[in-house]
Order: C-alpha cells, then structure tokens, then sequence
C-alpha cells in the first residue's frame, strides 16, 4: 500500500479510536457490578509553547457515563519523545509511540468524586521544562491527558503540542478558502421548508463567522471567503421575519425573534469581513448549482447569469466586490468540459476538493505542492489541498472532541512544516460549511490557525504568485449527476415562455428579472436529489407568466360582413388583468402584434398594438378581397419576441361585386333590350 493512502487509512483509525476511553480496570469487577464509563472532551489547550511560553495549559471535561460513582481522582499526563514525521504523529494521536520514551511526567489529584451521570472540568498546567526536550531544534512532541481512579486509568486523550526553540525561518504560506454556504430551504414564495438554516446560524455556521469576525477584528488574517448568494438571501429574508412551513404545519417568526435577529448579526459580521482588506471575496453561482448540471446539459449558457447574478448579489448584500477569477464549484463538482467553460468566463483559480486530481508521489511521502494546472495548457491553476489534513477534517471527532480534533488538524501542518522546515513551501486547506462542525470546532481551528508560528496566511493568489504550477494533471474521473431531461426542458420551454413576457412589456418592471432568478435557482444543486422541490419554481414562473400570455384571447367564431371589394374589417381583442404580486394587485398593459392571413385577402395585414389590462378593443384592419362569397380568416397574436400566443379563426362573408363581370352583364342586358326592343320596329312588306 502506498504512503498516502496508509496515511489515510490510518487518520480514519485516529478518527474512530483517539476518543475511545480506556479499558477501566486491571481487575475484573465482581459479579454484576457496572464497569466505569468515562467520556473526556478537551475544552481549551495551548496552541504551542516554546522557552517563553513554558507552560501546556490544558482545560478538559470528565463525565462518568457510568452507574458508580468515581472516587480517589487523579489526572495524569506523561510528555513523550520527539516524533520526527507525520505518520510518526498521527500514530501518536492513536497510541503510545514505540518505542515508548517518556520525557517527563505529572499526576495531579482531584478532590471530589464523580457520581454516576456528573460532568466535572479539570485544569492543569504542564511546565515543559524536562531535560528530554531537545533545547536547540523545533519538534512535536505527543501528549497523553488521562483521568484515574484509585490510581488506574479510565479514559485519555491524546494530543500533541509544537514546541518551538525558536520563530520559524521558513514558515509554511497557508492558503485557507472557507466556504460560506447552505442548501436552498426557502421555496418561491418566501417560505422556508425547512429548520436546517436555523439550526446552523445557531451552530456551526454561526461559530464559523464568529470566528472569523473576531479573528479579523483582532488581527486582521489574510484569507480568501467564498460566499453563497443563496445564502446571504436567505439570512436576508430572516431577519425581516420568516415562516416555516413543514408537512402542512405553518410557524410565523417574527423579525424579534431569537433567529431572525441572528440571521441579522450574521449579515453584518459578513459585511465587515468583507470589508476587511486581508478578506478576498469570491461569490458562487446565483443557485450554487453544480457546473456539470449545467455545462452539456442545454443550460451551459445558463452559466453566465448564475455567475454575473451571484456576484451582484454578494456585491449588493455585503458592500465589496467579489473576485470574479476565483471559484470553489459547488459541492465540489467538477468534471473536464467544465474548465473551458469556465476558463472563457475568466475563472482562472479553483479551489479543489481533496481527491479532485491525483496527487502526485512525493519523495519520502512528504506534503504534495499546493498548486497544480488544471485544462489545457494549465489555463486554471487549482488549488490543491493536502489529503492528509483533509482526512483529519472529514473525522467523526469533530462532533465527538471538536477542540481536539481542531488541534489535530493544526498539528498535522506543523508535522508537514517540520519535515522541510528550511525550505519555503506552500499548503492549501479547503474549510466548506459541508463539514458539519459544530461552533467549538471552527472557534479552537480559526485561533489555532492564526498563532500557530509555522503558518504564515496567505491570500490564494498570493501562494499562486509564489508557488506557480510545476505540472498539470487531468481530473479524476468522476459521474457528474445531472437534471432529468424532462426537468431540463421545463427550464427551456419556461424561459422561452419569459422572453416572450419580457417583450411584451411597455413600461419598466422588475417582474421578469425576479421570474428569471427564480428559473435559476431551479437549477440549484439541491434538486439535483430532489427535482420535485425544484419544480415549485418552475411551476411559480409558468403561473405568473401564463397569467400575461394566457389572457390574450381573440373570441373565436366571428362573422364579419363586407359589401364592397375594399373595407375595413373590425377585430375584437382583449386582454385579461396581470395582477402583479410584487406592486400589489396593478396590472400592465402589454404589447402585441395582431396579423390576418387568408388566400382570399390580396396580402396579409399586421398591426403593434398595446393592450391595456382588462380592457376590449375593436381594431380597425384595411383589408382588400379576391374574390366574393364566405372564407376564412387566421388571426394570429403574437409577442414581439416572435411566440405565437393566440390563434383564433373568425369567418368573412364579401358580397362584392367583381367590376368585369357587371360590365358583362350590363352588356348582355343591353343586347337583351336591343333584341326585345326590335320587336316594334316596322317590318319591310315585299
């Protein structure tokens, strides 16, 4: 098995084990009695120390998940020798290092016992004074915090702190893109389907912006945040107010609410974390849809309003100007017709997923660099995170230890700065809401990230500019989900429908752009899995815009009557009210153009004319006839985009007179006269 992949395998282990407690006694316990259950959970550690910070100050939380109560407490916590690579630390997050070399050792007692059910938290301070601490060279050395009754152990957790001799020469350049984004749970009419936004704002979403704002208020950090339109629309719609609807069951939440006030605060850390000048902004797609949904699929054209929309939003809503050359595709979907697609439309920095390209083999299993080309020629440079990092992150203890786990990850990058440390190199470190952390995770990440002496933060293009591609490697071949066909046509025939709308307006109005944003976020990646959902935008479009088009009506079956070669034919038409939902109940009037066909008219007629709401026209058309008799006529209403919307059939009936054939017979009159008159004329006698 290959380095990486070992190392992987081993993170899931870590992920699984490191919070396992320990087995609770030597002896076996008499007949029925409960075996301890003791669960730790690391609140607060020093990020690293060094010979001015010599203290590893450590706050954790003991529950006795038991049925008796803990007497005789004590806390342990042995320091053990250097560990010189990364698998050598991520074994230590798992085990005792082997060999075991203790470098020095504390017990500290506990007063008090634990009853069955009682949570307690512990605090200690370790000097890292021993004489094993190696006094001239920066290491990482393993930790292990237990908790002990009658002198046996119960439960440990395993860490490790960076002690550094001195400031790094040659710090790793750290590129983190945090991704700012939930799922569309708000459907077209303002109604939210679902708690899930909710719970994150008071979570782990809510803890990522905390972090970051006071990180950039009390020290500005370079970082580059990606944000989701939908997102910030749906923050903005809470605050004003909101109601959730599920399974039939209505709830209002007023704008005094605890949520909508939170959906407020998080707008306005937002809008100062983009103003920050270390903050680069980027913006995703309008509808966070997955590029291959769209590139291929009939929508690739879509891909221009998504992109222009979602960076006018987050212009509109924070206040600052999103890069437009810098993207995280949604969900992380990206297959290779995407990047000429994007590449055209001026992206030239993704941010990859981990595993999205192959990573190439490093000597002695070392950290791959962070950036590679991506298309042809390299057009798009991807930054490329460390999958090793990114499989600490993926781990169950974010959940189950979320402070040790965040130290964990910080860790592994001091572990991959310590195996080139006078060499200048770069990492990359993808941190996407997607991860579910819960607040303390992204709180101890975030503080951990910005002290840590061995990262210098970085914008993306910046460590771009500094570590430029050395090679280019295609995507790993991935099945992009798409749209079902029938769903993709409903889009089509849909905006069809609007553009024929849009042409038929006289006055300004905001109704068309509001009906194409919802067309666009029927795109959304989340009706990729549920396109029934995605349906009540397509529905909500095709009432409003049915309401113009369908209420353009030429009554069928008229009769109309000309009694000479040359009239004018009177042609009724009317249009129904648009009522407009966002200006109220008003209507508009519309513009449309009338035509006549028939072979028995000597060319068709058309006429623009505008219909105003609810009202009945008579439309004067000059018409001239071939021939006499009864014939039909087509009229034909259409918008001036070109869709017909109205066909009707009326009946003509000309009693004309062609010109020729009444000087005919007037003729054979006269000749009739004549012969008739010849009668009393005198006859010759012989």
């Amino acid at each position: 098995m290959a380095a990486p992949m070992r190392r992987l395998v081993l993170l899931v282990a870590i992920c699984a084990l490191a919070l396992a407690p320990l087995p609770s006694r030597a002896q076996s316990p008499s007949p029925g009695a409960a075996e301890p259950a003791v669960r730790l959970r690391l609140l607060e550690r020093s990020s690293w120390s060094g010979p001015e910070r010599p203290l590893l100050e450590v706050r954790f939380q003991a529950t006795n998940e038991g049925a008796e109560p803990l007497d005789d407490l004590t806390s342990g916590l042995p320091l053990f020798g250097r560990v010189r690579s990364r698998t050598a630390y991520e074994q230590a997050l798992l085990a005792d290092p082997v060999p075991v070399v203790v470098v020095d050792a504390e017990t500290y007692a506990r007063a008090g016992d634990l009853a069955p059910g009682e949570t307690r938290t512990f605090e200690l301070a370790f000097p890292l004074d021993a004489p094993g601490i190696d006094p001239t060279t920066s290491g990482i050395y393993p930790v292990k915090i237990d908790l002990r009754s009658d002198g046996v152990p119960l439960a440990a957790i395993r860490t490790a702190v960076a002690y550094l001799v001195r400031p790094p020469e040659q710090p790793l350049a750290l590129a983190w893109t945090v991704v700012l984004h939930h799922p569309l749970v708000m459907g077209p009419d303002g109604v939210f389907t679902s708690t899930s936004l909710e719970e994150a704002i008071a979570g782990g979403l809510g803890g990522l912006v905390d972090a970051l704002a006071a990180l950039e208020r009390a020290r500005p950090t370079p970082v580059d945040l990606v944000v989701s339109p939908v997102l910030l629309r749906q923050l903005d719609a809470m605050r004003e107010g909101y109601a959730v609807e599920i399974d039939g069951v209505r709830r209002e939440v007023p704008a005094t609410s605890t949520q909508a006030r939170r959906a407020g605060e998080l707008l306005a850390e937002l809008r100062a974390l983009a103003a920050s000048p270390a903050v680069s902004l980027a913006a995703l797609p309008l509808a966070a849809p997955q590029i291959p949904s769209l590139v291929g699929t009939g929508l690739e054209r879509d891909l221009d309003p998504q992109l222009e929309r979602g960076r006018a939003l987050v212009r509109d809503l924070l206040g600052a100007e999103p890069d437009p050359g810098f993207l995280w595709p949604p969900d992380g979907a990206l297959d290779p017709p995407s990047l000429p697609a994007l590449a055209a439309r001026g992206v030239r920095t993704i941010a990859l997923d981990p595993g999205a390209v192959a990573a190439e083999a490093q000597p002695l299993g070392f950290a791959p660099p962070p950036t590679v080309g991506l298309g042809k020629g390299g057009a798009i440079v991807g930054l490329a995170p460390d999958p090793a990092v990114h499989a600490l992150l993926a781990s169950a203890p974010l959940a189950d230890d979320p402070v040790l786990a965040a130290h964990a990850v910080a860790g592994e990058l001091a572990a991959i700065w310590q195996e080139q440390p006078g060499l200048a190199r770069g990492v990359a470190l993808l941190l996407p809401t997607t991860l579910d952390a819960p607040a303390p995770f992204w709180r101890a990440l975030v503080a951990s990230l910005a002290d840590a002496p061995w990262l210098t933060p970085v914008r993306a293009r910046d460590l771009v500019a500094a570590f430029p591609p050395a090679r280019s490697a295609p995507l790993v071949q991935t099945a992009p989900r798409s749209f079902p066909p029938g769903y993709v046509e409903d889009i089509l025939q849909a905006r069809r429908r609007l553009a024929a709308y849009r042409s038929m307006l006289v006055g300004p109005s905001e109704e068309p752009d509001r009906l194409e944003e919802a067309l666009l976020l029927a795109e959304s990646g989340t009706f990729l899995a549920d396109p029934l959902a995605g349906i009540a935008y397509l529905r909500a479009v095709d009432e409003r815009v049915g309401t113009a088009l369908d209420g353009v009506r030429v009554p069928a079956g008229q009769v109309v009557t000309l009694a000479s070669r040359t009239g004018t034919l009177p042609l009724r038409i009317s249009s129904s009210a648009l009522p407009l939902r966002i200006s109220s109940s008003a209507a508009e009037p519309l513009r449309v153009i009338v035509s006549l066909e028939s072979s028995r008219l000597t060319e068709p007629r058309r006429t623009e004319v505008v219909l105003e709401p609810g009202a009945e026209r008579t439309l004067p058309f000059p018409v001239e006839v071939k021939t006499t008799g009864r014939f039909p006529v087509l009229v034909r209403v259409t918008a001036p985009a070109g869709r017909v919307i109205e066909e009707a059939e009326i009946s003509v009936r000309s009693t004309a007179y062609n010109r020729i054939a009444l000087l005919i017979t007037i003729g054979a009159a006269l000749v009739l006269v004549l012969v008739w008159a010849r009668r009393f004329l005198p006859r010759r006698t012989s």
